[in-house]
């Protein structure tokens, strides 16, 4: 007797139920089509990272993986569309208060300070853009690099200095403490 993998069991029922899967969360939230984008991510999510125990209610697995899956789905279009609507509600006056000069001098700054990071030294320059435009914790930089967190922190501080010496806008900022 052949014993069927796990995930290709999962599979099989998730084949067979597809459309019964659908229908289920069809009736509970918004319609078809939400419906089969959800079936359609646990699909995905089933295939890349099936589950390490074996099932034995496939059915029963699917529509509970489904149903959260779709609750995870609502709530996030739920908060992209409250965040959509608060920025559509910018006054024009806003918009339309940038002019050429003000457009063009941002353009130069960012040039400006794009060009001090390419001129930081490689490491420096490496460890600033983990730590301040990837958001990456120092000790995370430090492992990832295979530097000591010390060392990570003086390369950020050698960034930071420079940037704070050649950059207009840091020196303005600084001279305003």
């Amino acid at each position: 007797m052949t014993r069927v993998p796990p995930s290709a069991e999962l599979i099989g029922a998730l084949a067979l139920h597809y459309d019964d899967l659908v229908e289920y969360i069809r009736r509970r939230f918004q319609g078809n089509q939400f419906a089969r984008d959800v079936v359609h991510d646990v699909c995905v999510q089933v295939l890349e990272k099936p589950p390490k125990q074996s099932i034995r209610l496939p059915l029963a697995f699917l529509r509970r993986a489904s149903f959260n899956k779709a609750i995870d789905r609502s709530r996030a279009d739920t908060t992209r569309n409250t965040y959509f609507e608060l920025s559509a509600e910018v006054p024009d006056g806003y918009v339309h208060d940038v002019d050429g000069a003000c457009a063009l001098s941002f353009e130069q700054q960012l040039d400006a300070l794009l060009a001090i990071i390419e001129a930081l030294p490689a490491r420096a320059r490496q460890v600033f853009l983990l730590h301040r435009i990837h958001d990456m914790p120092r000790q995370e930089i430090a492992r990832e690099l295979g530097i000591t967190l010390n060392m990570v922190g003086k390369h950020l501080s050698r960034a930071m200095v420079t940037i704070a010496h050649d950059w207009e806008p840091a020196r303005r900022a600084l001279a305003g403490r």
